[in-house]
């Protein structure tokens, strides 16, 4: 007798844990940058290991008011991300960019705690990233797809410069003569004019992508007035 009850408490055990699992299941949806965009999941294609120079682009999130672009670009065996967006200043629409913390691993890239990984629809390129969350005793499973938009990537050897705001441990990485290029560059991608038969002339002279058209007056960006102060103290010390 015992050992029957002891049977009917496993089988009642079973049962409860297999009706529970059956109310728990999970429902997946795709879209595109926004809920907005369904997407039918059999679109997305994942791309097999992807290399890290893979993930360079601008990647659409959002729409209208919440449109923002994540850039991303790989310059000397690193990447460099930032946000790209709008807001309201001072009654004025400005453009701002943040920039955003990359990692590389296993072929995914992590930024700011979000996994994303390299996919293709309609052979076009983009991120997927996936949000789970609880609903209605279901597991919501959100596949979101953010499209390339191509990104318009800085000339030169280290366009980093002309993209996000380095930091001293990073450019303490570079020597000398290195720092010299990479601040002297910022100045070439605004079309700086050179004194004739100096260093600095005869090394961008020979760049196809050098445009020297302003002597004086040069608007940098805040990035880029950020970097040239940056390494101007480097090559101080």
């Amino acid at each position: 007798m015992l050992q029957f009850k002891t049977t009917l408490v496993i089988i009642f055990s079973l049962f409860s844990a297999l009706s529970f699992s059956q109310t728990r299941d999970t429902i997946t949806f795709a879209y595109m940058s926004v809920q907005n965009y369904e997407m039918n999941l059999s679109e997305i294609k994942k791309i097999i290991s992807p290399k890290m120079r893979d993930y360079e682009g601008s990647y659409h999130f959002g729409e209208s008011e919440g449109e923002a672009n994540l850039e991303i670009i790989f310059s000397n065996g690193k990447l460099y991300a930032r946000t790209e967006y709008a807001d309201w200043e001072n009654n004025t629409w400005v453009e701002k960019s943040d920039r955003q913390s990359v990692d590389y691993s296993k072929y995914k890239i992590v930024i700011e705690k979000t996994e994303y990984e390299l996919s293709t629809s309609d052979n076009e390129k983009g991120l997927v990233s996936h949000y789970y969350e609880s609903f209605e005793q279901n597991i919501h499973h959100d596949i979101q797809f953010n499209p390339d938009t191509n990104i318009e990537r800085p000339e030169g050897k280290y366009p980093e410069a002309s993209f996000v705001k380095l930091t001293s441990k990073e450019l303490s990485e570079l020597s000398i003569s290195e720092l010299k290029i990479m601040r002297n560059e910022i100045f070439a991608r605004n079309g700086y004019i050179f004194k004739a038969g100096g260093k600095m002339n005869n090394y961008f002279s020979k760049k196809e992508w050098y445009k020297p058209i302003k002597k004086d007056v040069i608007k940098f960006s805040d990035i880029e007035k950020h970097n040239i102060e940056l390494i101007l103290k480097l090559e101080k010390s």
